[in-house]
């Protein structure tokens, strides 16, 4: 049985009376303002169709729980009944098929099977442990569908992300040992927001999609609520949202100089066809916007994220709405205690490295760790390709804490370079480039012409001021940033010193007032020279503070 309506957000309804009765603050309750505003039915207009993403966990099954409860809107009018109602259907995805894994250590087995190796990886239980830990997940979503009454369509996309994601991205690693690219980047975009979406479109004949993720959309073609007033509640509701979205974007880049070039693109007045633009979640220790930033915009036209406006579990001092865990256990939904999910999709729980090693075209080689500051060898390593940029190197025998800071090339292509100390000058520096072609701007433009969807003042050749992050969910710091179009390459510098920006990893650029504008994101190239190699010392109080993936800067 489905949960009572949840309460996400605000405002003031018009009761039928024609006074005026005050609700808490909702996002399912815009339908209800909606509702309640004697919006003239329409009876012969099919429902919108909106497929919901489930993968089992919390948030997408909140998200297909807000929708479901939020078309409460059948009433009696004139002696006549009106349904005015969106039909919700529950998309399940999987990515990958252990099968083919089992039949790829066979063909490169590595270590003995059934043998733990020094990596932790145990080839002999790990594929069945995932297939248990996958329909589990889909075991999940089911309980969640069958608790919602609404259908769920499994789906796999195991050929279409080995091909789109798995394979660029262990091509990646073998070809540049100083790479760390990020496989959710690429999942996003050619996956959830390409293979899903088409079949969700294609196959469902859904109209809209929505997923559990924490972040916003402000589509800007939709007419404004006063020219919907012969729509739908869900129409309706779409509308308010645009225009809620469409005041805070203009506020956030009002008054700022340096972005002025933005208000152009937020007018909407008399023009057609405009693109969406992707917003950071209000719940900024859940936005991911980062993730979402390689995701081209025609992909999101016909997107819905229902816990944009939502906190995951804890609530500003200011805020009285319910946590989207509130919502879930209110309504009695079976993921409502479930953790959240963290790690790369495909290895789950598994050891990275040992898992990688089976698939890559050569096993990765034993190297030294060398100190950067002697230049003498402190340990060894079982391959470079298992050590990103900033983290621990854990070096047995050793008593300094050591951090790797950067890793060779050419030749020297398996070595691994550590500093003594988290705050070395060789993890830092200001500097990073992009490729320009693979940098995805999202939602500017509105000629059609060329070029139309890069920034103004960058076509210009001059440089545009704005927020940048190279990590999930890192403090954003201010940047300058211009198009050396002598390279080809969209160069970043930074206000403040960044700790360990990897070639790899997502440059991702915001704009407006706290980082609310995601202007896009891109594979990071190269980074400029460290502050070690360039002789400086670090001065700690203008270095930038640590993100909440970095725990080594955390204290």
């Amino acid at each position: 049985m489905r949960g009572e309506p949840a309460i996400l957000g605000g405002g003031t309804l018009p009761a039928e009376s024609g006074t005026t009765k005050t609700t808490p603050k909702c996002d399912t309750d815009l339908f209800a303002t909606a509702q309640a505003a004697a919006i003239p039915p329409r009876r012969c207009k099919p429902r919108p169709k909106i497929a919901v993403a489930m993968s089992g966990g919390v948030d997408s099954s909140v998200a297909a729980h807000v929708l479901l409860n939020t078309k409460r809107a059948s009433r009696a009018e004139e002696g006549t009944l009106v349904s005015e109602e969106v039909d919700v259907v529950g998309l399940h995805m999987s990515n990958w098929n252990a099968l083919d894994e089992d039949r790829e250590a066979s063909r490169n087995p590595g270590p003995s099977s059934g043998t733990k190796t020094d990596l932790g990886y145990d080839q002999s239980t790990s594929s069945s442990a995932f297939c248990q830990s996958s329909e589990k997940e889909y075991t999940d979503a089911k309980s969640v569908a069958d608790h919602l009454s609404i259908p769920l369509h499994r789906v796999s996309f195991a050929s279409e992300y080995w091909m789109s994601v798995f394979e660029p991205f262990v091509a990646s690693m073998s070809q540049d040992s100083r790479s760390s690219p990020n496989p959710d980047f690429g999942c996003n975009t050619h996956i959830k927001f390409g293979a899903m979406r088409n079949y969700a479109r294609d196959r469902l004949g859904a109209d809209w999609i929505a997923t559990g993720h924490y972040a916003q959309l402000w589509h800007r073609n939709l007419p404004t609520r006063d020219e919907r007033e012969s729509s739908s509640i869900f129409e309706h509701w779409m509308a308010t949202q645009s225009e809620d979205l469409g005041c805070q974007v203009r506020e956030s880049i009002s008054g700022r100089a340096e972005e002025e070039w933005l208000l152009a693109e937020t007018e909407t007045e008399g023009i057609g066809h405009l693109p969406p633009m992707l917003l950071a979640g209000a719940d900024r220790g859940k936005d991911q916007s980062y993730f979402l930033s390689g995701v081209k915009t025609e992909s999101f036209r016909d997107v819905i994220f229902p816990l944009g406006r939502s906190y995951k579990s804890q609530q500003p001092t200011s805020s009285s709405q319910p946590t989207v865990r509130d919502i879930a256990i209110e309504a009695g939904i079976p993921t409502a205690s479930k953790r959240d999910s963290v790690g790369i999709c495909f290895i789950g729980k598994r050891n990275f490295g040992g898992f990688m090693s089976q698939y890559m075209p050569e096993p990765p080689r034993p190297g030294n760790f060398v100190d950067v500051d002697t230049g003498k060898v402190v340990g060894r390593h079982d391959g470079s390709l298992y050590y990103t940029v900033g983290q621990g190197a854990r070096i047995s025998g050793v008593g300094t804490r050591y951090f790797v800071c950067d890793k060779g090339s050419g030749d020297d292509s398996n070595t691994v370079f550590v500093c003594d100390g988290t705050h070395h000058p060789a993890l830092f520096s200001d500097e990073l480039a992009v490729d320009f072609s693979s940098f995805n701007w999202i939602g500017l433009g509105r000629s059609g012409r060329e070029l139309d969807h890069v920034p103004r003042p960058l076509r210009e050749g001059k440089t545009i001021d704005a927020w940048a992050r190279t990590r999930h969910l890192q403090p954003l710091v201010r940047c300058t940033v211009r198009w050396d179009r002598d390279g080809e390459k969209l160069r970043m510098k930074f206000h403040r010193a960044i700790r360990a920006i990897t070639p790899g990893q997502i440059a991702c650029l915001y704009a407006g007032k706290e980082g609310l504008i995601c202007l896009g994101g891109g594979p990071i190239e190269s980074r400029g020279k460290s502050y070690f190699e360039c002789g400086m010392d670090l001065a700690l109080p203008s270095i930038h503070p640590s993100g909440h993936n970095d725990l080594s800067l955390s204290s």
